[in-house]
């Protein structure tokens, strides 16, 4: 075997390890881990909507959870409402055409995962589905997914409650 043939081989071997999360996923609910592993896995994904946005991880403030306290020490992410008034910034949730709104996680994960352009992508888009279901099997852990804002702009979240910590990934969704 010659070295191109050996540095395709190579190559081959490599390709899929390489077309899944770059780490590992935490093999306990370490935050610090958690949010680790999402920032790693989604730096390459984009959300299409009327636009492509990227997927960026994020982590509810302190300010947020302390707000949502009673909600998080029953092991439960706070409802729809609940949880716009935290997120929605300037945008008051009484103005017209505000929506917030949960819908099945499946639902997010789905159009995530059949919009990706290369197979990489996909693969990364599928490990972090895989991540977000198997960190929240265990009791005391919690999965939503959020829309939240006027249209055009929808901002959409995918949290997790781990550790009495509320993270997980944030996009927007350009609905015109």
């Amino acid at each position: 075997m010659d070295y191109f043939e050996a540095l395709k081989t190579s190559n081959e071997a490599e390709a899929p390890h390489a077309a899944h999360s770059p780490l590992p996923l935490p093999s306990s609910h370490d935050v610090g881990a958690v949010i680790n592993y999402i920032k790693h896995t989604c730096d390459d994904l984009y959300f299409t909507s009327d636009s492509d946005e990227r997927v960026e991880v994020y982590q509810l403030s302190n300010a947020g959870l302390q707000a949502l306290e009673a909600d998080i020490d029953k092991l439960k992410l706070p409802s729809a409402n609940d949880f716009a008034v935290f997120v929605a910034g300037d945008i008051a949730p009484t103005e017209e055409g505000f929506i917030s709104e949960k819908r099945p996680v499946s639902w997010f994960f789905q159009r995530l995962c059949n919009q990706q352009i290369d197979d990489r992508q996909k693969r990364l888009a599928q490990s972090l589905k895989h991540a977000f279901s198997k960190l929240t099997e265990e009791p005391g852990t919690d999965l939503a997914c959020y829309r939240v804002g006027i249209v055009p702009n929808i901002e959409v979240y995918v949290v997790m409650l781990i550790d009495g910590q509320v993270v997980g990934i944030r996009t927007l969704s350009v609905e015109t």
